[in-house]
């Protein structure tokens, strides 16, 4: 008999009320459905027994103590043998003739619970603290080697503002500083960090870098939210100051001498005690942004000129505030100036000076105490947090994102599946859909079938939409802005047309939550890089609320690095810079991965496109069987035991008669041995994607090799089967190239 148990408690069923249970092969495969394997509402009697659990649910004027907003644990069983687990909701109280109650209930399955157990949770809300480290020349050096958290965290160059071109690269005089580095989190682990979190275990393959897998172990999520060094612990917010004049206050001669004698009382502050009346001192290595503000009256004729600056140590000038102006120009003119971010070390002196080049006329500073027009004054605007020394904030850093969808994006990417195990609903088994397909045991269910009802075979056109696209979000940077505007699409977009099929219909997107991380070189050099910068004429490039990249670390690349040590006292030199970038070897070959769905003409030079981008890798098996003109969906009935459905696996492959199918649903009634409808896609042998698929590369001629369907390696091929792995077709003589960068 059927036993159901809600948090340990036994609830009484009704003796012949059905439980119409489903599973559904498509809940494995988005963890963000807001339903799971399932049963269709059913009732429970308000019993004594069943009140001790649910309470007064029956009485309209008490509040029970069950809260009907929390989802309680639960469990199917049919004669000892687990049926499904999950959780229960209650739908309603039905309330008959003033004395007999019944609760509707519906069962969800364990696969439910993931999406609501992560929550709402951001990125930067997970506990990381582990990973935090000092940023210094040693550490960033050391994560190249992955000696950093066990190469947990590496560092790379994205240039994320500085606008790195040939005339402004790093030099043996002008060294990288450390916060122009920037980390990158490794994705499994980080994958993993948010599955525990949430209370859940995780076994892959596939993210411990099985065979067939093993550049998934180098993938990295770019740590970066918008800001120009990294976050540091704890965060510079108290070091800013705004002082002014609380009255006028009258200055002459010539030469540039220090404003004094400014105030730091309320409206005005010095947060931590950087200033001193005259001068701020630095307490950092960062970047800041001061602004100054004068209102001022100059005396005598016109011919006197005035000049303002910011000055650090006495006398080297590091902004002009003013620039030779005349008296005219001055006279009741409010004149506010804000800096662009300045690099300064810790401990500099910073003043703000003036010159009065004829030192006969006087000069007057208007104060009123008050912090705007009308006041002569000056501020820290902003500091960065440390470009060194500082404790790196991992959690701090990652970007802008909750955790599902993190999770959820990865799923897009890849086509994954999240297996619950059938004895603990908290363990997860992740795996691409192909992987787990080809996993599954062989059972023949040819006898288990009922004849004496409608089989119904049907061709899956129902199934399919006229167009597919697979996808990535625009990251709107320099470089994927540029595709975005010029082709309509975001970077590595693939679409599947269907326009044989005259009855689908619709279009359906998969989109991933991340942006593509391409990769182009500085302006002038031979560094590969990913330029987070956007096209305008300002100076701060910066991309700001950049979405999350995802990239593989491909190791050192030729090219000097010159980077202050630790001390920020001399320059060492690496003799490799570190690669990022979409491919899993920077210079990719036929044979490598490339995180786009789709092949792109790179924006580097690389040897030939990969065959195996997103789509070809982990989605074109199943669509191509999808799609086939051969393929068919079975719908029957089956006689299945308790123990047969208890032990079933979607990756089964079911033969009936002379064919194999896989399951797409199972329904039927929990509380009986009656038939069990079964929803059912054949199993097609694979289906090439083309004719020719790649293979390598001759390099003697730059000919793109194919393999035949005889397995034959030939390099005159048809133009479709060219073009559709990016590659240029020579229609002359049937030849493939590599086409050249854009």
């Amino acid at each position: 008999m059927l036993r159901l148990t809600i948090a340990g408690n036994e609830i009484e069923l009704y003796e012949n009320e059905p439980v119409n249970l489903s599973y559904q092969f498509s809940n494995l495969q988005d963890i963000n459905a807001s339903s799971s394997n399932f049963s269709q509402t059913f009732r429970v009697p308000l019993t004594k027994k069943n009140q001790d659990y649910f309470g007064p649910v029956n009485e309209f004027g008490l509040i029970p103590d069950w809260d009907p907003k929390t989802k309680a644990d639960a469990e199917l069983t049919y004669n000892t043998i687990p049926v499904m687990r999950g959780f229960v909701q209650v739908k309603a109280i039905y309330v008959q003739k003033g004395k007999y109650a019944d609760v509707e209930l519906v069962f969800f399955g364990e696969t439910a619970n993931l999406s609501h157990d992560i929550g709402d949770a951001m990125l930067a809300d997970l506990d990381l603290s582990s990973y935090n480290h000092t940023l210094n020349a040693t550490q960033i050096v050391l994560s190249w080697a992955g000696g950093l958290s066990s190469g947990a965290i590496r560092y790379g160059l994205p240039d994320k503002g500085q606008n790195w071109t040939s005339d402004s690269i790093w030099t043996t005089s002008d060294p990288l500083e450390h916060g122009d580095f920037t980390p990158y989190f490794r994705v499994p682990k980080l994958l993993e960090t948010i599955l525990t979190t949430a209370g859940y275990t995780m076994e892959s393959d596939f993210f411990d870098g099985a065979t067939g897998f093993e550049e998934i172990t180098d993938l990295y999520l770019l740590m970066n939210n918008g800001n120009r060094t990294p976050i540091g612990t704890p965060r510079v917010l108290n070091n800013v100051m705004l002082c002014g004049y609380t009255s006028d206050v009258t200055v002459s001669g010539s030469g540039f001498t220090n404003l004094t004698g400014f105030s730091e009382a309320s409206p005005f502050y010095d947060q931590n005690n950087n200033f001193n009346g005259t001068t701020y001192v630095t307490p950092i290595r960062a970047f800041y942004r001061f602004r100054v503000n004068i209102q001022a009256t100059q005396s005598g004729p016109g011919t006197t000129r005035l000049t303002v600056r910011l000055a650090k140590g006495g006398s080297t000038n590091i902004a002009t505030i003013i620039d030779d102006f005349s008296a005219v120009q001055l006279q009741n003119e409010f004149i506010s100036f804000t800096t662009d971010p300045i690099f300064l070390n810790s401990g500099e002196s910073i003043t703000v000076q003036r010159d009065i080049s004829n030192s006969g006329d006087s000069l007057t500073l208007h104060g009123t105490g008050a912090s705007g027009p009308g006041t002569t004054g000056w501020e820290v605007v902003e500091i960065t947090d440390p470009s060194s020394g500082q404790t790196v904030d991992v959690a701090a850093n990652m970007p802008v994102m909750k955790q599902i969808d993190f999770v959820s994006g990865l799923q897009k990417m890849f086509n994954l599946v999240f297996i619950p195990d059938r004895n603990n609903a908290k363990k997860l088994y992740v795996e691409p859909f192909n992987t787990y397909i080809s996993s599954g045991t062989s059972k023949d269910w040819t006898n288990l079938i009922d004849l004496s009802k409608d089989i119904t075979i049907e061709p899956t056109t129902d199934l399919q939409c006229r167009q597919y696209d697979w996808t990535h979000s625009n990251g709107k940077d320099l470089v994927n802005d540029l595709v975005f505007k010029n082709a309509s699409r975001v970077y590595g977009r693939y679409r599947v047309d269907d326009p044989e099929n005259d009855f689908a219909s619709g279009t359906k997107e998969i989109k991933s939550p991340f942006a593509p991380h391409v990769v182009s070189y500085i302006p002038g050099t031979q560094f590969a890089v990913h330029r987070m910068l956007v096209d305008t004429d300002q100076d701060d490039k910066t991309t700001k609320d950049p979405l999350p990249r995802l990239a593989f670390w491909n190791g050192g690349e030729p090219g000097n690095v010159y980077l202050f040590n630790d001390a920020n006292s001399a320059t060492q030199t690496a003799t490799a810079y570190p690669a990022f970038s979409q491919y899993s070897d920077l210079e990719a070959t036929v044979t490598d991965e490339d995180l786009g769905y789709g092949p792109e003409r790179p924006f580097h030079l690389v040897e030939a496109n990969p065959l195996n981008t997103l789509y070809y890798k982990y989605w074109s098996p199943f669509v191509n069987q999808l799609y086939s003109s051969d393929a068919r969906k079975l719908t029957a009935f089956f006689r299945l035991t308790r123990a047969d459905i208890a032990t079933f696996e979607f990756s089964d492959k079911i033969y009936l008669k002379d064919t194999y199918w896989r399951i797409l649903s199972i329904s039927y009634d929990a509380t009986s041995e009656d038939l069990v409808k079964v929803e059912l896609l054949k199993v097609l042998s694979d289906i090439r994607d083309c004719q020719f698929l790649p293979t390598g590369i001759d390099k003697a001629d730059g000919k793109i090799q194919f393999s035949n369907p005889s397995g034959a390696t030939v390099d005159q091929v048809t133009r479709v089967c060219c073009e559709k792995y990016g590659y240029r077709y020579d229609n002359s003589t049937s030849h493939c190239y590599q086409p050249f960068e854009q």
